[in-house]
């Protein structure tokens, strides 16, 4: 029930300008690996299948425009994004003769038109952009009376990690009564969280140890 997710190489040798970016596009449907010089992404190219190439122009050991005209044959149909610095603009167009080349964008640059271009040229409809922000993660103490105590999951818990919505969890049902069971109620936004059934394993892992139950008595209750 995973929400579908893209899957994007981005080459950045400034790692602060990358870690803002790979935020940015991790807030919708990205999942990024990054890495920091060419030499690293010709690599990861070679083993692993991407939906999209980011890469800046300017790297060590092998530069974007480089690498953009010998893209490994596993992602032989990826397509390329430079990011360049404006005084290197003419340098790039007249360099990159790469066909998988969709563009290049000048730094410092918006996001926003990143994110726009990338949908653009993927053709990724409208209804599978979902801003994770625009669902805020809360929890809420419920009852059900074939299931007894529970909690609601509400939203998506974008940048929160199993552990701690387990101890959330755990400061809302406190004591259990007997039997020593409780469900979980899981609501849609929940899965827009990349490798959201993990998350949802791992917490089952964690209360159970929690409460000294069987991993059986947690009930998972979802749309």
């Amino acid at each position: 029930m995973a929400h579908s997710t893209f899957k994007v190489l981005f080459a950045e040798d400034n790692e602060s300008s990358a870690e803002l970016l790979i935020h940015f596009l991790e807030r919708f449907n990205f999942e990024v690996d990054h890495v920091v010089d060419g030499m690293a992404a010709e690599l990861k190219l070679r083993k692993e299948r991407y939906d999209f190439i980011i890469l800046d122009n300017l790297m060590p050991v092998l530069s974007g425009i480089r690498l953009a005209n010998k893209i490994p044959d596993l992602n032989k149909n990826t397509p390329v994004v430079l990011l360049t610095a404006s005084n290197e603009k003419e340098d790039v167009v007249n360099a990159a003769h790469s066909k998988q080349l969709v563009g290049y964008i000048l730094k410092p640059f918006d996001p926003d038109k990143l994110l726009q271009k990338i949908v653009s040229v993927l053709r990724i409809p409208e209804s599978l952009i979902i801003d994770k922000k625009k669902f805020p993660f809360s929890l809420e103490r419920t009852q059900r009376d074939s299931y007894g105590p529970g909690v609601k999951l509400i939203g998506c818990p974008f940048q929160k990690n199993a552990e701690k919505i387990a101890q959330e969890i755990s400061f809302i049902l406190k004591e259990l009564p007997n039997p020593r069971k409780f469900f979980i109620e899981v609501g849609e936004e929940f899965y827009y969280m990349k490798r959201s059934n993990e998350m949802l394993a791992s917490l089952i892992t964690r209360l159970a140890s929690k409460y000294e139950i069987k991993e059986e008595d947690i009930l998972i209750l979802s749309p």
